[in-house]
């Protein structure tokens, strides 16, 4: 019997075992976004949203929450937000907090559908697509929880943290509606800190450029939601000039678009102040027998973070 070489055959089999394709090169990571501090590493579907922008923190039902931008929000594509539990009452996890987010403009029409935020990588997740004909101005975070808890608040998309320097006098602003429901006019509503007084200017435009004047004795009301629907009601400084804390005055043809609280009504106002004050609020007034209502809005306060006072 004749026997096969023996070289040959070995030769053939490591042939075939060269023939087996390599393995895959593992493929690099997409890049990261950057990170504001104290977020996570970006994963592979962060990086697929844009970079991180902190757009600062709220307290709601006692929960610190950090709120982060996952790159630009753009009328009719979606937008990714992450929501972290800075700190919170005894027990408190984050899977358990029932967390909403939508984002509304700057009239505080509401932009884009709510959207339920969902655990990933420790953090909550949300994804809104704003409405293609709405220009979105800041994120609205609500939470609930048993015992009839349910809060919100508000933080601008530009990332500044405030509601300030958007508007002429640093304030909060917010549209309001006629009897028919349609929207006539802005008003700017400004909290101070330190004394925890109010300031009101009415206007028929969002800049609020455009003085909507009321009579003298007009009674302007806010209603605080998150106050035990606490009510305070705004009036002139006086009735000669009627001038704003910045020293300009308001009286136009025997007609004024300020309005001022507590005044020299004596009325305690130590309720509202300090720095972490928040609460939604409604604006009521009447002109001519008919009655005009402000959306719900967060108001949150001016902050003199030099120590400043105001007359």
């Amino acid at each position: 019997m004749r026997l096969l070489p023996i070289v040959p055959i070995v030769c053939l089999l490591l042939a075939g075992c060269g023939n087996e394709p390599a393995p895959a090169a593992s493929k690099a990571p997409p890049p990261g976004a950057s990170a504001a501090p104290g977020a996570p590493p970006a994963s592979a579907g962060d990086a697929d949203h844009g970079a991180h922008v902190a757009l600062g923190h709220l307290t709601l039902a006692g929960h610190e929450l950090d709120v982060l931008r996952m790159g630009d929000v753009v009328p009719g594509k979606e937008s990714a937000f992450e929501i972290g539990l800075v700190k919170g009452p005894a027990g408190s996890e984050l899977g358990k907090l029932n967390v909403y987010l939508w984002v509304e403009d700057q009239g505080s029409t509401q932009a884009s559908a709510p959207s339920k935020g969902t655990v990933e990588n420790g953090r909550l997740h949300f994804h809104v697509t704003p409405r293609a004909d709405t220009k979105p101005f800041r994120v609205i975070v609500r939470l609930r929880a048993d015992g009839g808890i349910d809060e919100r608040g508000g933080l601008p998309l530009d990332g500044h943290g405030h509601e300030h320097g958007a508007s002429p006098h640093e304030g909060v602003v917010a549209a309001f509606k006629g009897p028919d429901g349609a929207v006539a006019g802005h008003l700017e509503l400004k909290l101070h800190d330190d004394k925890g007084d109010l300031e009101l200017w009415l206007a028929k435009d969002a800049k609020i450029s455009e003085p909507l004047g009321l009579p003298l004795d007009a009674v302007v009301r806010v209603t605080f939601i998150d106050v035990k629907g606490k009510v305070v009601d705004l009036r002139v400084r006086n009735a000669d000039k009627n001038e704003d804390e910045d020293g300009k005055p308001n009286v136009r043809d025997g007609k004024t678009s300020y309005f001022i609280f507590p005044g020299t009504t004596g009325q305690d106002a130590a309720w509202l102040k300090g720095p972490t004050f928040q609460s939604l609020v409604t604006v009521t007034f009447a002109v001519d027998g008919k009655t005009f209502t402000s959306e719900e809005f967060p108001l949150v306060p001016h902050t003199h973070a030099d120590g400043s006072t105001h007359k």
